[in-house]
């Protein structure tokens, strides 16, 4: 239930706080007074969209804040998901700025909007001209009756959607594959050239690493081999019959060993000179033996220079490294065996969409049932209110119509129809309904929703169009009697709906120094008795216009008493 409204800087809205009450709440004032600034302002704390034309002029800022009583469990739910703390009380603020910034906060904790938007889908619910139009917009009536369901029914409804969508995502990706097979040959081809390309060098990791060390191994042969020969000859140099450092060393280490008894110090010199002598001897095997490996062949060189050639230009195509080049090849394998067997794939999506039009043509063969059942009861129940606010002589109906193919929602169409007159034929209410019909038309089938819409809180904005005297009354009454139930908010210019409501408010607009500003004040029992006689009779209240809002205030607290 809303509480308290406290609006600053929004259009001629200067500041208001204005608090509510349960029941039947009625707005009223002269036109152009801001009544529809008030519901603007309750649209926009609730996440409606925004013009920055409703910021006051000259203000740099607009503040709407809204406090509502939480009165049902699934609204404590929603908080809790997201996380936002609460007691007994729901505080929901909106702050938007000129150069576009919007601040939204609920219970003090800033959120985005779409959270905003989920969570006061049910708080309340604003009913006003645009949702007249909705009403003869043939594509929503589906969502209407589906909307009057069972728990059942929604539940089937859920089941056929989710398996639509799976359906729906099977066709599509049939529809891909068939694309891609139609510019897949090309394709093909090209991937089969590369694939061909890449096997035929037979390259292996690593292999032009070990090609460019033969590569300069070969090259520089003749140098290697001599200076080879020459570190052997100097360490090794028995086979020209003279000395070498290797004879020397192993004198110089004899000699030393000698010295041992009589200058023990230089043992450890003695040792290292040994050591280095094992080392030098090694190396003059390992010398002799890689100088018998260098040889020079002009064939394998140029064989190599060719083949690091073709890896180059393999790189040049494919990739910087071999890895690089032999990951590529087994990528673009695995797209050629994808796109060669995409009929096969083609095929077996397509035995599956069977299966499930199968199973969603029996999904949809029980929803398009449950709606004629549906429709048969929204029928009644709306011909029940219809005749309450004056439709008495009107015969409204549902039309549930197969489709060829499915949608979303099954294979349904639906349309709300409507005869006006006895023996008139049915037909669409867009072809035959009058402005004030139409407005009591949407309130029977709110007051037929409205228990399922579970709203705290419901606005009626000019729902009085078109209308005056009994009916007007009637439809007073209907909201009163949905006031029972829920926060019933009326904007109205006739005191037939005025005087049955439970609080009254008026909304004026005042000039003060060429500033214009509204303000909105609830009225006391003598306040409404005046506003009513003003509703009557316009300027000049006469003692018979003041006694006449009297006595329809007095009938109007009996009618009260009847219905509750």
């Amino acid at each position: 239930m809303l509480l308290e409204l406290h609006i600053k800087n929004f259009a001629l809205i200067q500041e208001v706080k204005v608090s509510f009450n349960d029941g039947f709440n009625v707005l009223c004032g002269e036109t152009g007074s801001g009544k529809s600034i008030l519901i603007d302002a309750i649209n926009f704390v609730l996440g409606g969209k925004f013009s920055k034309n409703l910021i006051r002029s000259g203000e740099n800022k607009t503040f709407v804040q809204a406090i509502f009583l939480i009165e049902e469990e699934y609204i404590k739910d929603k908080l809790n998901d997201i996380g936002i703390e609460y007691e007994d009380y729901l505080i929901i603020s909106r702050e938007t700025f000129k150069y576009g910034k919007t601040i939204t906060r609920i219970n003090n904790t800033a959120v985005n909007i779409s959270a905003l938007k989920e969570l006061t889908k049910n708080i309340l619910d604003i009913h006003g001209q645009h949702d007249n139009i909705g009403l003869l917009d043939s594509k929503k009536h589906i969502m209407y009756l589906d909307h009057y369901g069972d728990t059942a029914f929604i539940e089937k409804k859920k089941q056929f959607e989710d398996k639509f969508k799976e359906y729906t995502k099977l066709k599509n990706k049939v529809n891909k594959y068939r694309e891609e097979i139609q510019g897949a040959n090309q394709r093909i081809e090209f991937l089969k050239f590369q694939i061909d390309d890449i096997e035929k060098h037979e390259l292996k990791s690593g292999e032009d690493v070990t090609l460019y060390e033969s590569f300069n191994t070969l090259s520089n042969s003749e140098k290697i081999k001599t200076t080879l020969e020459n570190a052997y000859n100097t360490l090794n140099g028995s086979n020209y019959g003279g000395r070498s450092i290797y004879d020397d060393l192993n004198s110089i280490v004899s000699e030393l060993i000698e010295l041992e008894e009589c200058f023990p110090k230089i043992k450890g010199v003695k040792n290292d000179l040994n050591d280095a002598f094992y080392v030098i001897e090694e190396c003059i095997r390992e010398i002799n033996s890689l100088s018998g490996e260098i040889y020079f062949d002009n064939n394998e060189l140029d064989w190599i220079n060719e083949r690091l050639y073709i890896i180059d230009s393999m790189k040049k195509k494919y990739g910087e490294t071999i890895d690089d080049i032999i990951q590529y090849k087994n990528s673009i394998v695995k797209e050629y065996d994808e796109l060669q067997n995409r009929d096969n794939e083609i095929d077996e999506l397509e035995e599956k969409i069977l299966i499930f039009e199968k199973e969603l043509l029996v999904l949809a063969e029980d929803l398009h049932n449950d709606r004629v059942a549906i429709g048969k009861k929204l029928s009644e129940k709306v011909n029940n209110e219809l005749k309450f606010v004056g439709l008495e002589k009107s015969n409204f109906g549902v039309d549930v119509r197969k489709l060829s193919n499915f949608n979303s929602v099954g294979n349904d169409e639906v349309e709300f129809l409507i005869s006006t007159n006895p023996g008139e034929p049915m037909n669409s209410l867009g072809a035959i309904v009058s402005g004030g019909e139409l407005s009591r038309i949407m309130l029977g089938l709110k007051s037929v929703f409205i228990d399922r819409d579970k709203v705290f809180s419901v606005v009626f904005d000019e729902i009085d169009t078109g209308i005056s005297g009994k009916i007007a009354q009637r439809v007073g009454e209907k909201m009163y009697d949905i006031s029972k139930k829920h926060q019933v908010f009326c904007v109205t210019h006739l005191p037939q709906i005025a005087c049955i409501s439970d609080h009254i408010y008026r909304v004026e607009k005042k000039v003060q120094e060429n500033k214009t500003f509204t303000n909105i004040k609830i009225l006391d029992s003598t306040e409404k008795i005046d506003e009513i006689a003003k509703m009557s009779g316009g300027d000049n209240i006469t003692e018979a216009i003041r006694n006449h809002a009297i006595e329809i205030i007095r009938l109007a607290d009996n009618k009260k008493h009847r219905i509750n």
